[in-house]
């Protein structure tokens, strides 16, 4: 996703065949036990691990409410660019429901923000999307504030094709946006776990305990805190056609976040 989303932070303060290549929006190892054969069928990991200890964040989105405790309700009805109303978020029979469509006639997308943001460590996501063109269906590291200290972002899933079966992989750097990026081929609308270890000298990511794509180089961030997006978004540039469902549901089972090991930080 293009730094023409600046207005998600701001807005918010008011895979399995995997293969690399491109496309998308406009690139050590870890012992994480991922299980889970959907929403509920198969057990979810119990979190604590060798390398990365207990998690800091954790959600398995028990109740009827969002834990306001954990997140933010993104909200830009207005925007020019990544609309959000709160009314498509709805949490229920253990899982976050994201629900894009249409509200009052106009393209909305929906979505959370992590109250927990932190520079290094890991992210883990379950997750599954409806079909259809015109929203992408994406989980991602964002600054507190774009461009202080830093401008940058990490996407690891952002899932743009109307059929979803694949999803783009993210680096971005700098105030011209310039990205690495990788593409995982796999059926999104079918559950997986995403994950993405986030450490000094690199950035893996992960698609159903399948290590996906290592990076080395200079566009890793090095002094943001970043904080977890789960967006079901609608954009500038996006559209819907003919077939597009007036809502389109993401759905998130659970998520982890962990601190990073000490001997990295």
């Amino acid at each position: 996703m293009a730094f023409d989303g600046v207005i998600r932070g701001a807005a918010a303060a008011v895979t399995l065949a995997v293969a690399a290549g491109t496309g998308g929006c406009s690139g050590h190892s870890s012992h994480v036990t991922q299980s889970g054969n959907g929403g509920h069928g198969g057990g979810k990991p119990a979190g604590y691990s060798k390398i990365w200890g207990a998690p800091v964040l954790s959600d398995d989105f028990g109740g009827t409410r969002l834990d306001t405790r954990k997140w933010q309700v993104y909200q830009a009805p207005d925007a020019s660019s990544h609309r959000g109303v709160a009314a498509g978020t709805h949490v229920s029979g253990g899982q976050l429901t994201l629900v894009g469509g249409l509200y009052d006639g106009k393209d909305q997308g929906a979505g959370v923000i992590s109250d927990l943001a932190q520079t290094y460590g890991r992210w883990e996501a379950r997750l599954r999307s409806d079909p259809g063109a015109g929203y992408s269906a994406t989980a991602f590291l964002w600054p507190l504030t774009m461009g202080h200290p830093e401008y940058a972002e990490i996407d690891f899933a952002e899932i743009l094709g109307a059929d979803r079966r694949s999803g783009g992989l993210f680096i971005h750097h700098g105030p011209d946006d310039r990205q690495v990026q990788r593409t995982i081929h796999t059926d999104f609308t079918k559950w997986h776990t995403v994950a993405v270890d986030w450490l000094p000298d690199h950035v893996t990511f992960w698609t159903d305990g399948k290590k996906t794509w290592t990076y080395k180089g200079s566009f890793v961030p090095r002094r943001s805190q970043m904080q977890l997006y789960l967006r079901n978004e609608m954009r500038s540039g996006f559209r819907r056609t003919s077939h597009t469902p007036d809502k389109i549901t993401m759905q998130v089972d659970w998520i982890r976040v962990y601190r990073p090991p000490a001997t990295s930080r």
